[in-house]
């Protein structure tokens, strides 16, 4: 069966988890910039709403199995389909990476994670000759996950100037 577009779930969760990481980059950000003024109650948020976008996309790999995905558009050539089929296995992996090594900082630093008051389980050991590594891995990847959402984003740009409607299979 082929269909025209993701599935409803697919699609609200897919613009969910876009306002989601847009927050997370934007408060991640600002806390680190302005570490100094002891933005805490950021920290917090920042950890929570990581948790959140996890489960939404564990959510969104049940989905993504079970739901038909729609083909590429008969316009779209071999090569490009293939970059764009890279670019979202790197960004799910991402996607799974970036709040795992948060989690990981928090408890490597030895903070607990909660979410929005729901305290979580320490997964992982308070080691002091970690904290550098576990805050370095967290931050590169974040930012190479956002470099990728660049490319995701230039991608739709190009097809939508070629006249290719890539867009309306998520919207």
């Amino acid at each position: 069966m082929s269909v025209e577009k993701f599935s409803p779930s697919m699609r609200i969760i897919h613009w969910i988890m876009f306002i989601l990481f847009t927050i997370l980059f934007v408060v991640g950000f600002v806390m680190v910039e302005f570490k100094a003024s002891e933005p805490w109650n950021m920290y917090s948020f920042h950890k929570a709403t990581g948790v959140l976008v996890f489960l939404f996309v564990a959510l969104r790999l049940i989905l993504r199995w079970h739901t038909p995905i729609p083909p590429p558009a008969a316009d779209i050539k071999p090569l490009e389909h293939y970059i764009a089929q890279i670019t979202v296995y790197v960004l799910y992996s991402l996607m799974i990476l970036v709040p795992i090594t948060g989690y990981a900082l928090s408890n490597i630093h030895g903070y607990s994670v909660s979410l929005y008051g729901l305290p979580l389980p320490d997964l992982f050991s308070a080691v002091e000759s970690w904290e550098h590594t576990s805050s370095e891995i967290h931050e590169y990847a974040a930012y190479i996950f956002l470099g990728v959402i660049g490319l995701h984003l230039l991608g739709v740009i190009k097809h939508h100037i070629k006249g290719q409607d890539v867009l309306h299979r998520i919207t």
